[in-house]
């Protein structure tokens, strides 16, 4: 257990709060488990919250010496981790059905944000089905390239011409067949891995309600303007004629982007809030449904300036418990928080 200050100066910490629990050691590995308290009171150690936490790891090839730590050179790295996010048993879906909506050599423009919408029609009609997983297709080394995704229902009275280009979003000359697309059904974002829904819990697609034609909005990040990028990434859609109890919907909670949205220069730090209403609450669930919605995740998203995000939740005036939070958001780590338990929201 050693700490470090600002000049990165490595100093055993008179409080010991790790503990070995094994060590072994083959021709190729060495491996260390370890164990610590989440809060440890001691000043030298960071608390362990469900907040990201950006995990640094160096080694060198050579044991501790004497005079103290070797140099690790270039065996380091970092990776950004939420220690806390309980794990998912995963079903296997190697062997149900799935369609994939991706795009197809979409030039990306020499310029730093780029919003690329493509219309596309659901292949699985007539029938009820549910989407058990969604995982995103990110084309070979365009990883920092794709941001993030959204899928929006659009209106069922399209026909297929609809499906032959895709255009910039929110440009002026863009197909009006976008502008009826408003529902949020999915959304990934970089450093997110493929969406499991619950075993109670699926997307439906298929019945008269459900989305037929989908848009999808990809969101480019290109900051060092790169010329010639040329992308087919998107979404694979995992689905089973097994029906689950429950339809799974999103609701979008925060601030709509908005050249509004200002943080005012030179602040050391800015709060912006973004409420979702009592009325609209009301009106989206009053009549289909007044006992509430069940909540079982939920995906924190923001850009570059955003530094902390936290979802609250009140009722009758009274603040219940943290729906979900992030005190040291991670733009490049943004991904599903599962809920450990599902809490309600009511109309």
């Amino acid at each position: 257990d050693y700490f470090t200050d600002e000049n990165r100066v490595l100093k055993k910490d008179p409080q010991q709060d790790y503990h070995l629990e094994y060590a072994m050691e083959n021709s190729t590995h060495t491996i260390l488990a370890f164990s610590r308290e989440l809060h440890t009171c001691d000043t030298n150690d960071k608390s362990i919250t469900e907040s990201t936490v950006r995990v640094i790891w160096a080694y060198h090839h050579k044991d501790m010496g004497e005079a103290g730590q070797n140099y690790h050179g270039s065996n380091r790295g970092t990776k950004s981790l939420r220690l806390l996010n309980p794990e998912r048993e995963e079903v296997s879906s190697a062997s149900l059905p799935y369609f994939d909506l991706t795009n197809k050599d979409v030039p990306v423009p020499d310029k730093d944000t780029t919003y690329w919408c493509q219309m596309f029609k659901i292949p699985v009609q007539h029938e009820k089905h549910h989407v058990t997983k969604v995982e995103p297709l990110i084309q070979k080394g365009h990883e920092n390239l794709v941001h993030h995704i959204l899928l929006y229902q659009c209106s069922s009275n399209l026909n297929d011409s609809v499906l032959n280009y895709g255009h910039e979003c929110y440009h002026p000359n863009m197909p009006d067949s976008f502008l009826t697309c408003e529902t949020v059904i999915f959304a990934w974002a970089i450093g997110g891995e493929g969406f499991t829904y619950p075993p109670h819990v699926g997307l439906s697609i298929g019945t008269a309600a459900d989305p037929l034609f989908v848009l999808m909005e990809v969101h480019y990040d290109n900051p060092s303007y790169t010329e010639g990028l040329i992308d087919n990434s998107g979404l694979r859609l995992i689905y089973t004629p097994v029906l689950r109890k429950y339809d799974a919907g999103v609701i979008e909670a925060g601030l709509w982007v908005s050249l509004f949205h200002n943080i005012p220069p030179g602040m050391p730090e800015f709060v912006s809030e973004g409420h979702c209403t009592l009325e609209c609450l009301e009106e989206a669930l009053g009549a289909e449904r007044p006992a509430g919605i069940q909540v079982f995740a939920v995906l924190l998203h923001a850009h570059l300036a955003g530094r902390a995000i936290r979802m609250r939740h009140f009722r009758n005036g009274e603040e219940q418990k943290l729906l979900a939070y992030d005190d040291e958001f991670d733009f490049n780590f943004q991904e599903f928080q599962y809920l450990k338990e599902e809490r309600t929201i009511l109309p």
